[in-house]
């Protein structure tokens, strides 16, 4: 059975079949874009499908023992490197803005040495918060879903550090998602008459999952790096929220179904 998972191929990045996962937040998120600089940490209003399939991986370390982690680890790695994975966020988003003391390495000073100093940082709060993750399930066998639920059902944390969510449930969608779920490009030319938010959200692109070192790559014990623009790849998405008001405190979202 584990040999047959590994020799698994979606079809179409698994659109046409979903797994849904379902979270609800415990902690305040934030997850930095891309681009943010060390000092100015601006987020994004939800996770990524590149942070959300390390999440996965991530998992397995803690569903499994240790004799098994590993290789579960890269049975769940090759099942989801190619998927599709939307989101659907919690009806509301409100983003605080905030300066926090970090420590910094002094510029021109001796290697270690550490000087305070301070960040702007931005963490989202969500109001009737449940955060569906649909993962494209579509030419995967029984036996690879369940692998993916039974993972999924140990989440704890996605995004930054310290940005924890409690898993509820799992369900099957067969056929298109329902309204509330990001669209990337080009499928957000299909929105008419609605504003929506866009952001840029990071995936595994097709150089990685290609590579017969793709997983060595990804992992903080393994060989090789992860480029952006090859390995990592920008996919201009579609948020299904809108504006509704900003001070200087904080930046209100509502969600559009």
């Amino acid at each position: 059975m584990e040999a047959n998972m590994v020799e698994e191929k979606l079809i179409d990045r698994g659109i046409g079949k979903w797994l849904i996962l379902s979270y609800l937040p415990v902690s305040l998120f934030s997850l930095r874009m891309t681009h943010a600089t060390s000092k100015g940490g601006k987020t994004l209003l939800i996770p990524t499908p590149y942070a959300f399939k390390m999440t996965l991986i991530d998992a397995c370390f803690r569903g499994f023992d240790e004799n098994n982690a590993e290789i579960k680890a890269r049975q769940v790695f090759d099942l989801i490197k190619g998927c599709e994975i939307r989101f659907s966020p919690p009806a509301g988003c409100i983003v605080q803005n905030t300066f926090i003391k970090i420590r910094q390495e002094e510029r021109d000073a001796p290697k270690g040495f550490y000087v305070p100093t301070i960040a702007y940082r931005e963490f989202c709060f969500y109001t009737d918060a449940e955060l569906k993750v649909a993962i494209g399930i579509n030419g995967l066998s029984g036996d690879a879903v369940s692998l993916i639920r039974r993972v999924g059902s140990h989440i704890n944390c996605i995004g930054k550090r310290g940005s924890f969510w409690q898993y509820i449930k799992d369900s099957i969608c067969k056929g298109n998602l329902p309204e509330g779920y990001t669209l990337p490009q080009p499928e957000e030319r299909l929105l008419t008459g609605k504003f929506q938010w866009v952001q840029y959200l990071d995936d595994f692109g097709e150089v990685l999952c290609k590579a017969k070192d793709g997983f060595d790559r990804i992992s903080t014990y393994g060989s090789g790096t992860v480029k952006l623009g090859e390995h990592r790849i920008l996919v201009k998405t579609v948020i299904p929220y809108s504006f509704v008001q900003s001070s200087k405190h904080f930046t209100q979202y509502k969600k559009i179904v």
